[in-house]
């Protein structure tokens, strides 16, 4: 197969209560919907978020029609969400007064990258970034390797 010449990658968030996430990533965003789909019964179809040129997706988990499972429901997440923002810092601090927790504070990382992590209410991980320097993958490599240098073993 020949390499895909065009191709965008939407998160699509599986949420129980996803009526209240609504309210949530439209107050940490600053966005309102773009779309937003409800069931007959109320629950939260399908919504789309638009930030800038990205987008990401939510719904209710919906397991009677063969929905993925909400990290709620799953007590976990494999995934993790990569969020490059202005500013770092201003973003945890709005997640966590919107009922987040934060897993790691914003760090300086090695990397080029100040960073954080940020579980949401819903049981989403949040990797916040702001770059603070460009750096080549070879200075990167460089970097990492003197970081393992300097750790205990």
């Amino acid at each position: 197969m020949p390499p895909l010449q065009q191709c965008e990658f939407i998160p699509y968030l599986s949420i129980t209560d996803a009526e209240k996430a609504v309210a949530f990533y439209t107050d940490v965003f600053g966005v309102a919907p773009h779309l937003l789909l409800s069931m007959p019964d109320g629950r939260v179809m399908h919504c789309e978020f638009r930030i800038g040129n990205s987008r990401f997706f939510i719904s209710e988990e919906l397991p009677e029609h063969g929905g993925t499972p909400s990290p709620t429901r799953l007590g976990t997440t494999s995934v993790a969400i990569h969020l490059y923002v202005d500013d770092c810092g201003l973003m945890v601090a709005t997640m966590a007064k919107n009922g987040s927790t934060v897993l790691m504070e914003p760090t300086d990382m090695f990397w080029g990258d100040r960073f954080a992590r940020v579980r949401d209410p819903f049981g989403h991980e949040w990797g916040i970034t702001t770059q603070i320097r460009e750096m080549s993958p070879d200075e990167i490599q460089v970097a990492a390797n003197q970081m393992f240098a300097e750790m205990p073993e």
